[in-house]
């Protein structure tokens, strides 16, 4: 049964909302899948995290009730829609929970050998779920699901060559279903064309931002942990740190690829996520003790909301993200034993 407890960052005075079972971890959905109902109220939480594996559970951050939704299943597959239903994979189908009525129906099963991959994501109208798969000789396929018709919809067939040949991270763009996103997966240093968009519409598959490189060939930007701005008007990305072209930090790509934008490179951040109102960004910092930093995108100023103890291995990475009303930012963190909490701060 998890727990809630407040207490005070030593850094900046905020108040966070804890959440989680001592001696257990706790985590949420990866940070471009939403994680909160629509009531802002219930969160969607992975407890009893292991390796990659946990207990789906709804938990109200009001009364501290906690409801078991699934057992035994894969971290990084679920999402919860607009409508208040969670979503979430199971090797070749994609299972759905009304978290209304707890009903459990599969929403789409793919034939044996065909397994999906994470994370989902939605149209902002929660009509259209983006979703991607591999076959048993590891071609990828990517697209999205018509949940009203039950139909899959392939968008494009990524062929990258080795040793960087794995396409992922497949996103549907949040207004316009026919497009959807996809990156080019492996070390940062080596992958000169990280962001991919695919229109179904036209056929047309484009790398919207064209990665730097020297005379001789030598990649100088680092790009990756990506996410559709809330529009639908491009993707939202981060220049690592380490890459030698300067600045680094949050920046902007439209979807199109015709333009780009730097936003803020006060922290070395590392994932960067936007709110649903479009307003802010909320990013994490790739060390011991994390930053979470508020982005304002009108005036690309920083806030830095907490600094607490990362969780290094993966699933435990900070992954800030927001609430439907875009008023509350959830995280990970470890605490004092190295155990990982879910953490809340208002806005």
């Amino acid at each position: 049964m998890l727990t809630m407890r407040l207490f005070q960052d030593m850094k900046t005075g905020r108040t966070i909302q804890a959440i989680g079972e001592p001696g257990t971890d706790t985590g949420r959905h990866y940070f471009t899948a939403m994680s909160w109902m629509s009531d802002n109220r219930h969160i969607v939480l992975n407890a009893k995290l292991g390796t990659f594996q946990c207990q789906y559970v709804k938990f109200d951050t009001v009364s501290g009730t906690t409801t078991v939704l699934a057992e035994d299943e894969q971290w990084a597959a679920g999402a919860v829609s607009p409508d208040d239903k969670l979503y979430y994979i199971r090797g070749n189908e994609i299972m759905v929970i009304d978290l209304t009525t707890m009903e459990k129906n599969v929403c789409y099963r793919a034939e044996q050998g065909k397994d999906f991959h994470g994370p989902l994501s939605f149209t902002n109208d929660g009509q259209t779920l983006g979703t991607y798969m591999y076959d048993p000789n590891g071609i990828c396929s990517l697209g999205t699901i018509d949940l009203a018709s039950g139909l899959l919809h392939v968008a494009a067939i990524p062929q990258f060559v080795k040793p960087y040949s794995v396409a992922n991270h497949a996103m549907v763009n949040p207004v316009n279903p026919n497009l959807v996103y996809y990156a080019h997966e492996g070390k940062t240093e080596f992958i000169p064309d990280r962001l991919w968009v695919a229109d179904m519409r036209t056929g047309e598959v484009k790398n919207i931002y064209r990665q730097k490189r020297l005379e001789d060939g030598t990649l100088v930007e680092y790009c990756g942990h990506e996410m559709w701005a809330s529009n639908g008007e491009g993707m939202y990305f981060v220049k690592y740190s380490p890459s030698p072209l300067k600045p680094t930090g949050v920046f902007f790509a439209d979807y199109r690829g015709e333009n780009w934008a730097f936003i803020n490179g006060d922290y070395a951040y590392w994932h960067a996520c936007v709110s649903p109102d479009g307003r802010y960004i909320v990013a994490d910092t790739h060390e011991l003790i994390t930053k979470i930093v508020l982005i304002d995108l009108q005036t690309k100023t920083s806030e830095l909301l907490c600094e607490q103890q990362m969780w290094w291995d993966h699933p435990g990475h900070p992954h800030p993200s927001f609430s439907p009303d875009s008023r509350k930012v959830s995280f990970t963190f470890a605490d004092e034993d190295n155990r990982l909490w879910a953490g809340i701060i208002e806005l």
